[in-house]
This record gives C-alpha cells, structure tokens and sequence, in this order.
C-alpha cells in the first residue's frame, strides 16, 4: 500500500497529466492565482508557437519535480 506522501505526489502528477491546460495541479494544491495564471498561460501558448515552448519548460520541469518527490520518499 502506498504511504501518504507518494499518495500526495501520485495524484498531482495525474492532475498535472490531465490537466495542466486548466490548471487542476495548481488548484489542487491551494494555488488560485497559479491556476487562473497556468489558464491564461496555456490559451497564449496555444495562440503562439513560441509561447508553446515557454508553457512546455516549466510543465517538464515540474513533472519531474514531482517524479523526483515520489522516488525521494523514505521506505
């Protein structure tokens, strides 16, 4: 069974998965303001080719942040 903390990182990563256009990562955790900011910030990159490649940057980046947070749980 799977403890508390890779309970935690497992679920964002599911929402940063399915739902990072809308944010649902950043509302989960408590972060209105980062969700409204990740909305405006994927409808620009969907405009923009270059605003493609800013919104990926920090998608990648997060998404093994938190892959590292599962794997750095103590056993």
């Amino acid at each position: 069974m799977l403890r508390k903390a890779e309970k935690r990182a497992l679920t964002r990563l599911f929402l940063l998965g399915i739902g990072a256009p809308i944010g649902l990562d950043r509302f989960y955790e408590g972060d209105v303001t980062g969700g409204i900011l990740a909305i405006l910030g994927f409808v620009l990159a969907a405009i923009t080719v270059i605003g493609l490649l800013v919104w990926i940057f920090p998608f990648v980046s997060k998404t093994f942040r938190l892959l590292k947070e599962f794997e750095d749980v103590d056993q």
